[in-house]
């Protein structure tokens, strides 16, 4: 399910811009203008852990394109989406508060993962980070 948009971090110590619905059709349109060519995303996130009732604001993630020169790009468009699994682990109702505004709450043990891509022309370019919710 996605979950948010954003932009991504300048370097791997600064967080995300995100929002549940950062580009209305015209500015996605303005954003991916002048694509930049992304050789991969990467984070130093590889697991993310949680408690149960835990608020985790998406910002804090710092994802990093990085072009075929190997030099990080800050500002390209991404998505992040969520894959959870059963019993329900974080509230991800498109009407829940705490998403709308850019984090995730755990709700139950278990594990999830979030996926991050970019948005814009050329070839999808993305990153996993795997998630557990510990009681």
């Amino acid at each position: 399910m996605r979950i948010a948009e954003g932009l991504t971090a300048p370097t791997l110590t600064e967080g995300i811009r995100v929002a549940p619905r950062m580009f209305a059709s015209s500015e996605l349109a303005q954003a991916c203008g002048n694509p930049r060519p992304v050789a991969r995303l990467q984070t130093p996130t590889k697991l993310l852990e949680l408690q149960i009732g835990e608020r985790f604001a998406l910002s804090t993630l710092n994802v990093v394109a990085v072009n075929f020169a190997d030099v990080a790009m800050g500002g390209v468009p991404i998505v992040i989406e969520a894959t959870d699994s059963s019993p329900t682990v974080l509230q991800l109702r498109s009407d829940d508060p705490d998403l709308n505004q850019g984090r995730l709450y755990s709700l139950n043990s278990g594990v999830f993962s979030l996926r991050i891509r970019t948005l814009c022309g050329g070839p999808a370019v993305e990153t996993t980070i795997q998630g557990r919710v510990a009681p």
